[in-house]
């Protein structure tokens, strides 16, 4: 057999291979065995009529591009081995000849290759801004308000009232078929001055204002123009008239901020104190959470920026269908099918895939080729220990969310328990990529290089010598990746997945521990 090769611009191997003259002849024979077994012909048993029967009855063509089909599979994987190649996906047949000798053309998507250039010298400041006071006193107030007492009152609403209405919404300027109702007669409560975009920002922030001066089955009418930039889809750049019919007023009354409404929050709080401290906790959790959601995707971007990537097409084939798969089964949790979600944005599948899901996945996947190499140029592995405490983790996170029973019953199961191990494994795994490529740009990767020889120099390493340098160590552990969660349906969907943590590499290796 010889064999010749060619390496296509879209990252895919062409290979022709040209077998002996007489090597048809023997498959032909195969080729009208297995002929006989699917065909019923008189006077013999299935697969038992002889050579000359079936030829005389398919003819010589038939038994021919029988016996092709039986050499390819017979010799393909030996073809690959020869051509020293190492397909992403099953390749394809392309040509086979009728000319003497048989001549067969393969066309075969290859795996993705990556080079990361100079990714040592990359370089991006780590620093997660400190919680003001001002924040935590907001956070705590927010809280009052949630504790708050609310006595009906026939007073004018005012700021700080809490609004029960009915709302009508409608678009003022529908486009073609669109429809023009957004609300009908939708139960809605304000609290009058509010304007938190997080906390309360339904139907828009300050909407609450204008309520002012109403009373108990007061009317009023007023419109308000959606931003281009509003997480409303729909209504991004539209005029909405609004209708409100008030059905009751309440005046809020406050607890006092003391060691008794602490104590009330829950959760063993002892005091004030141990409430603000508390507060100030999670606040720093949710700031450095969104500060490194920013902070790795503009380090992914410049590890992508330098990167040389190549990948076949069939890969980029089997990212979209993974992300079409995760929004499909996210929209089947709202009872929603992909075809009426599609109607809903008024694109047919075809356009969809190429203008909204070929980027995300593209993106994605691209994100997750070079953090996979990065893990293997840093010999980045998941030690036993590690993976075991990171499972044990994930089965404590899913008790708040799983019937401890239902959750115990199912870690029976060898198949749930397997998917969780690689998940726990993929989440320890993306960790500690993150927290390497961090370590490369702030530098702490060349510190840690160092400190090997200048030990071995009979210098001490250097250490920080500040009470802030001490304070940047604790505040900056590895990005933790959160349990998987359903995603937004909406176009927003596919922008979702390029964040860093669905980039996360997609297997780990797992080391054996060393300790005997």
């Amino acid at each position: 057999m010889k064999i010749e090769t060619e390496l296509r611009d879209d990252h895919q191997m062409k290979i022709v291979a040209e077998f002996e003259a007489d090597i048809l002849e023997k498959y032909k024979h195969q080729a009208a065995r297995k002929i006989a077994t699917r065909a019923k012909i008189p006077g013999f048993r299935p697969g038992k009529a002889p050579y000359d029967v079936i030829l005389r009855l398919y003819g010589e063509e038939a038994i021919a591009e029988e016996a092709k089909g039986l050499l390819v599979d017979d010799t393909y994987p030996a073809i690959l081995d020869e051509a020293k190649v190492n397909p992403a996906a099953p390749g394809s047949l392309e040509e086979i000849s009728e000319t003497d000798p048989i001549k067969a053309t393969f066309l075969v998507p290859l795996e993705p290759t990556v080079d990361l250039g100079d990714y040592k010298s990359l370089r991006k400041k780590y620093s997660v801004k400190a919680v003001t006071e001002k924040q935590v006193n907001e956070f705590i107030e927010r809280m009052r308000k949630n504790f708050a007492t609310a006595e009906p009152s026939t007073d004018p609403a005012k700021e700080g009232d809490l609004v029960a209405l009915k709302l009508d919404a409608k678009l003022t300027q529908p486009v073609d078929d669109e429809k023009p109702e957004v609300l009908k007669e939708s139960p809605v409560q304000v609290v009058i001055g509010e304007n938190d975009p997080e906390e309360n920002d339904f139907p828009y922030p300050g909407f609450g204002d204008n309520l002012i001066g109403l009373k108990e089955g007061g009317e009023k009418t007023f419109t308000y123009t959606y931003p281009e930039d509003s997480k409303y889809d729909r209504l991004r750049g539209k005029e909405v008239e609004f209708h409100a019919l008030i059905e009751s007023i309440k005046t809020l009354t406050l607890p006092e901020l003391n060691d008794e409404f602490a104590q009330s929050v829950g959760g063993n709080i002892e005091d004030m104190q141990n409430l603000r401290d508390v507060v100030k906790t999670q606040l720093e959790d949710q700031a450095k959470e969104e500060y490194d959601r920013g902070y790795f995707d503009e380090l992914i971007e410049k590890l992508l920026k330098s990167a040389k990537i190549a990948y076949a097409p069939q890969t980029l084939d089997h990212e979209m269908e993974h992300v079409v798969e995760s929004i499909t089964q996210d929209l089947a949790q709202q009872h929603m099918e992909l075809d009426t979600y599609l109607k809903t944005i008024k694109k047919e599948k075809a356009a969809w895939m190429e203008s909204d899901v070929k980027p995300a996945a593209q993106k994605r996947l691209e994100r997750s080729l070079v953090l996979d190499e990065l893990a293997k140029l840093e010999k980045i592995e998941v030690g036993n220990e590690e993976l075991q405490n990171e499972f044990n983790q994930m089965i404590n996170e899913m008790q708040y969310s799983v019937d401890p029973k239902e959750l115990k019953k199912e870690l029976k199961s060898e198949r749930f328990a397997n998917a969780l191990a690689m998940e726990a494994a993929t989440r320890l795994l993306n960790r500690k990529v993150l927290d390497c490529l961090k370590d490369i740009a702030t530098g702490k990767a060349e510190e840690k290089a160092a400190e090997p020889i200048a030990e071995a120099e009979g210098e001490k390493p250097a250490k920080k010598s500040t009470k802030k340098a001490a304070a940047t160590e604790v505040a900056e552990p590895a990005a933790e990746e959160k349990p998987a969660k359903a995603k937004k349906t909406t176009k927003k969907a596919v922008a979702d997945e390029e964040s860093a943590e669905t980039a996360a590499p997609k297997a780990a290796k797992a080391k054996k521990s060393d300790t005997k």
